[in-house]
Parts: C-alpha cells; structure tokens; sequence
C-alpha cells in the first residue's frame, strides 16, 4: 500500500527519460528506466541498492522492544550494572532465526574494567572494550554464530563475575514502561523479556521484580541481522507521455493511442515482485486527480497494455516487492515503457517560439513522511512578542542576514545548561519560559531547537540534526533554495571558502569524509577515534577549505560542525507545538537509543546497527522546498502557452507570476502565459501562509509573431 503523504504541499517531478525512437507523425517514444535511476528519482520504502546498481530489498533487520522508553529517565532508575553476582537477561522471540549474520547488541553508561561475557542459548562469547572515545560511546554490539539461534525462545545471559566491584562492571541501559507512552509505545507488555539475577544466574526475577524492584522495565538489548526484510516498494516518478524529448520545456498536447509499460526483475524462489499501474491528470503524484492503482501481475516480466482509453497525461508505476525467505530477495532490474502519440489534427511544432534561458530545477522530494508545523499556530506570535524578535531582525537585507541574526540571538540568550531536572519541551516557547528555570534553557539541543523555533515563527522552516555527539540546527533558505546548518551552541554557520556559499550539513558530511576517510570506510567499532573528536579538536579553518560565518568574533578557531560530520540523524518532523510526542527520552543526556531517528548512511558512512530506519538518498532528509517547477504545453495557437505549476511548499498558500518584469500577481496552479512580441520572461514563485516566497523559477522566451 502507499505510504508516502505530504501534508498541504504538491510536489513536482522531473524524470531522466532516454527517447529510443522518434518518428514525426505519429510519434513513438520509449522511455528506460534503470532501477538504479528509479531509486534516485522515484519513493521507496525499506529497498536498497546492491553492488550492481540494481533494487533489492533492505538487508538489515533490528528486533527490538526497549527503545520507545529507552535513556536518561528522572522518574527512577534507568542504570542497572553486571557484575560479580548480578547477571542480566534478555529473551527474544523469533518466527524465523536463519539469517546471514547476527549482532547482539548493548547500550550502556561505561564499559567495565573486564570484557562482558554472555550466552546465547548457552553458547558462550564475550564483548571486547571498543577502542573508542568515552565522552559518548555506549553503544557496543558483536557478531555471534547464527547456528545459536532457534525458532522461538532465545534466551542471551550477560555477567561479568571478573568484576568484583559494581565499579570494575558493566552499567546497562533500562527502559522503563512509565517512559513508552512519550517515546511512541505500549507498556503494556515491558517487563516481560527481561530477568535480573543477584545469585551468579542461580535464581532469575522477572520485571517488575527484577531490576526496578516494583517498576517495570526493559534492558536496552537487541538483535542486529544481516537478512533481508519481508516487503519494501518502488514506485517511479510522475512520467509525462506527452513528453518527446527529455530537455523539452514546451511539450505539445497529446492523445495517448498506445501505451505498454514493462518490468523486469530477478524473481527467485520464495520471492515474488508485484507490479501496480495508475493513470492520473495532474503532474502531483499527491493530487486527488489520479485514479487508484491497477494490479498488473507478477513475474520476472510483467508488461501492461493500454489503447486511447488509457486517456491520462500522466503515468506512475509501483513495485512490491516480497520474500518469504529472508536469505534471498528479489531484483528490480529496469522498466520500459513505449508509448504512441497520434490525433487527427496534431499540434504543430511552433518555430516561432524559443526558448532563451531557462532556471526550471527538478524539485527533490521525500519518500518519508515529514511533517511541517503549521502555520495558524498562536504560539509563533507569542513567541515573537515575548523576544522580541521583530527588533532582533529589524533591516536585514536579506533572509539569509535575518535568519543569521536569529542565530547570533538564540546564541547569547542563555548560557550552557544541563536540560535536567525537568527536561523541556522541543518547541522554542517552552524553551524560552524553561530560561528562569536552574539558570538556563539547556544544552546544545535546546540551543538548536530554539533556533529553529525562531525561524519557524517567520515561516522558515528549521529543524534538529542529530551529528557526533552534538545537536545543530538546520534552516531552510530560499534565497540559495538550500537547507543550511546553523549551530547556536557555537554562534556561526560554515561556507565553502571558494564560493562563500553556506553549507548544509550533508556538504559538511562530504567534507569531513574527503578530508579523513577519504580511501576508506569508517569503521564504528576502532577507528582510534579519529572519526569522533570533541567540539574542541585542533583543526581549523586554516587547514580545510571550508571556513566559519559568524556576527561575533570568536576567540577560538575550530569548527565544530566539522568536527561533528561523521554521522546524522533526524527525527523527521518540527511540529512540537502540534504534536509534542513522540518524541526521544531525555534526548542528548544518553547515548540516542530511541528507534525513531532517519539515519544517513553511504558508501563511507556504514550502518549503525542499533537503528532500524535509514537512508542514502539524499532527497529523503534533505528534501527541496519552496521551489516551483513549471510545465508547459503548446495548443494550437503559437502566441501562448498553457502551464501547469507544481511546488512542495509546507503552509502553502499561493503562487505568484511576475510577467516581464511587471510585478508580482497572484496566479492559479493552472495559468495562460500569452506572449507578446519579442522577449518574454516569466518568474514563478510559490508564497506559504506566512506570506515568505520560495525562490522564483524563471523562464525566457523570444517570440515571433507568425502567421
């Protein structure tokens, strides 16, 4: 079934076509997707591409069942040590234990002065201490032989009986069940899965009688497979068939007379790849205007037939893929689709029409379900009033100078806090009224989820990046039509030193990979911790090619957003004023255990394996907004055309067309550019409820009057 949703925003779509055969009348036109190219450009769910460039079901499955109340509680106890006597349990149920490799893994407060020893099932292996820094590294995990596993009941012992002090032993994270219903689970069932022993593993409790004594709760352990998940999707991008040509701006209108639609995939026993077709009349792939999907068939090759009746402009295919056997997966290989366009009387190629110049970008979109604070919240104009923020931005030239000042504000309004007791809300006015609390508004996360709470009362849309070890903020700017990272724990933003152009966080990620593993892979487990350094590190920016932006001067010369690029992951909503949960336990005062996140990974950056949910495309976390892309099409007359707007634009309002320079005038998603002799530019932008317009696509034209 879909799952892809964007709340109050149309989304445009460029495809990569490769036209095969063009005739002039009637024109035939093929279009060749490799899966490579539909993973790039289209939505996906739990896929992945393999060595060969082709789609395959993710391989990486996490059976888990702490990690809505997982952390740094202040109801209790949340630390429960192994050592000596004190032994720990963890039972996991499994349908199906046949797996490539398998992981047990662990969070906890410090390693012990001795290794960890545990069973599985009565085999017997132990966790080495990680060559890692301990400013934050508590999570651990270790390969164990996949024959130890069974259908059913398994059971994983953890001791140290070395460690003769509680000192010398292992600490483990708890999650208790009076913290799930925040972090997003049922407690109704915690507790049962975890036992505790003080007697060297002779005599087991269960919770709520074991570790917390009358609280229930869970140890934070869980089981890390290489194998392939049972189901995941494909779906193509929005295919114009009216379009001969893959650089065409202006496309002449069309009747579908012939349409054939194949898939070919690696079907193996056991798999099975399922294949969808819809038609629809508007370029949305969210419009109300597309009929449901059709089930095409099964198969290797599975091909779908349509004469004119087929009668829609636009195309998308969807492919399910399923396996019953979680050591093989099926294989998207390629898709192609022939169309024939004739009609009676065919729209003519209008020569007296040019096309001059041309700004009209592919707008990137997510597969994942991000969600946007909306717009009419009360909160943003109390916030506004309360700091007032409409001083702090008075005369900026420029978005980018106010959000900068925003950032210089956020910076100075309270001093490094610890969030703890009473850990705030994630939304900016909380954040502000927490201030006369303890002395401050917290550490780096409430620093960053501040600033971004400022952005977001003018309708820029920030959010939190969790980095290495650190919070940061991103914002969104029209102006270089980019997110970029803003950290107002450190008061600066990073820019390209050739080009002076802000960097997003994704930038700074490319650079710190260039500039430390630039031949290899980091490797999580021993590195030297040379892949995590302390916002204190010696690097500066007179060593790299990127330097800091900053209002103030700053005494020390390091960069820290640079010294945190290892890893990101996101919680992929900010609207904490709508919906304040779920959301992560204490988050930054333990090591991130929560299995909301979206995590980044690519070919330098492994998956962590503590984490079930990631991605390496880069449109999923840092998707365009704001932007317009504009369809064109000819009719019969040659002084005109009739366009089609498409924008993903969260709180959108309206567009706007600025017509050779006339000013701007509110336009409809449906407009009739007519034009006049000579030169002819267009710019389209769209406008939110805030009234803030994205950046303008732009469009020049000459034009001959032709008879």
């Amino acid at each position: 079934m879909r799952q892809l949703y964007v709340n109050m925003t149309l989304i445009a779509v460029v495809i990569f076509i490769v036209p095969l055969t063009l005739l002039a009348e009637p024109v035939n036109t093929s279009w060749k997707f490799s899966a490579e190219n539909l993973y790039d450009t289209g939505f996906i769910h739990m896929l992945m591409k393999n060595p060969d460039g082709d789609v395959q079901l993710f391989d990486m499955v996490l059976i888990e069942n702490d990690s809505p109340g997982a952390g740094n509680s202040e109801k209790g106890v949340w630390l429960d040590s192994v050592w000596g006597e004190n032994r720990a349990r963890k039972i996991f149920y499994l349908d199906d234990p046949r797996s490539h490799k398998a992981y047990l893994i662990l969070y906890n407060r410090s390693q012990g002065k001795y290794p960890l020893s545990f069973t599985v099932n009565g085999h017997i292996s132990q966790f080495e201490k990680w060559n890692t820094p301990t400013y934050y590294m508590h999570y651990f995990w270790v390969e164990f032989p996949v024959e130890w596993l069974k259908k059913g009941e398994n059971v994983v012992d953890l001791f140290c009986p070395e460690a003769k002090t509680e000192e010398d032993g292992w600490v483990l994270y708890l999650s208790r069940a009076d913290e799930f219903v925040a972090g997003g689970g049922d407690p109704s069932d915690v507790g049962k899965t975890s036992f505790k022993s003080t007697d060297g593993g002779e005599n087991w409790k269960e919770s709520p009688f074991g570790p917390l004594g009358n609280d229930r709760a869970e140890y934070t352990i869980r089981l890390s497979f290489d194998r392939y998940v049972k189901t995941g999707w494909i779906e193509s991008p929005v295919i114009d068939l009216w379009k001969e040509y893959p650089d065409d701006f202006i496309i002449r209108q069309h009747t579908t007379q012939k349409l054939e639609v194949s898939l070919f995939s690696n079907v193996l026993p056991g798999t099975a790849v399922d294949f969808y077709i819809r038609g629809g009349t508007n370029p949305s792939p969210f419009s109300d205007e597309w009929n449901p999907y059709k089930f095409v068939g099964s198969g290797s090759k599975v091909s779908f037939f349509a004469d004119i009746k087929f009668n829609r402009r636009f195309l998308q295919f969807k492919a399910v893929l399923v396996s019953e056997n979680p050591l093989v997966s099926p294989v998207v290989k390629n898709a192609l689709i022939n169309v024939e366009l004739d009609e009676p009387y065919p729209i003519p190629n209008h020569d007296n029409i040019n096309v001059v110049e041309l700004y009209n970008p592919e707008i990137k979109y997510s597969s994942i379900k991000w969600e946007w604070e909306k717009w009419e919240r009360p909160e943003f104009e109390e916030l506004k009033i309360r700091e007032n923020l409409d001083d702090v931005i008075f005369g900026s030239r420029s978005q980018f100078e106010a959000q900068v000042k925003l950032l210089d504000y956020a910076s100075n309004r309270w001093r490094w806090h610890s969030p703890i007791p009473e850990y705030p809300e994630w939304d900016a006015l909380s954040i502000s009224k927490r201030i006369n609390k303890n002395g401050g508004g917290g550490m780096c996360i409430q620093h960053n989820n501040f600033l971004g709470g400022l952005c977001m009362a003018y309708g820029w849309q920030g959010r939190l990046l969790n980095v290495d070890g650190h919070e940061v903020c991103e914002v969104w700017n029209d102006e270089f039509a980019k997110w970029i990272y803003i950290d107002a724990s450190h008061n600066h933003y990073l820019v390209d030193k050739a080009r002076n152009e802000p960097l997003s966080f994704l930038d700074i990620h490319k650079k710190y990979l260039d500039y430390f593993f630039p031949d290899k892979p980091i490797d999580w487990t021993n590195s030297d911790g040379k892949w995590f350094k302390k916002r204190n590190f010696e690097i500066t920016d007179g060593e790299s090619n990127i330097r800091r932006g900053s209002l103030v001067h700053h005494s020390e010369t390091t960069l820290a957003g640079f010294a945190s690029g290892s890893f990101v992951r996101m919680v992929p909503r900010n609207n904490w004023y709508e919906k304040p949960y779920p959301r992560p336990l204490s988050h930054g005062s333990s090591s991130w255990p929560w299995d909301g996140y979206i995590n980044w990974y690519d070919e330098q950056t492994p998956r962590k394996k503590q984490y079930s949910w990631h991605t390496d495309r880069p449109r999923d976390m840092w998707p365009d907004l704001n932007t317009v892309y504009i369809h064109a099409s000819s009719g019969e007359s040659n002084d005109r055309l009739f366009l089609e707007f498409e924008t993903y634009t969260p709180n959108f309002c309206h567009y706007e067309v600025n017509v050779n320079d006339s000013g701007w005038k509110r336009a409809g998603a449906y407009w009739t550019w007519l034009l006049c002799s000579g030169k002819n530019t267009l710019l389209v932008r769209s406008v939110n409820k805030f009234g803030v317009g994205g950046k303008p696509s732009r469009a020049v034209l000459n034009h001959s009057n032709v008879r």
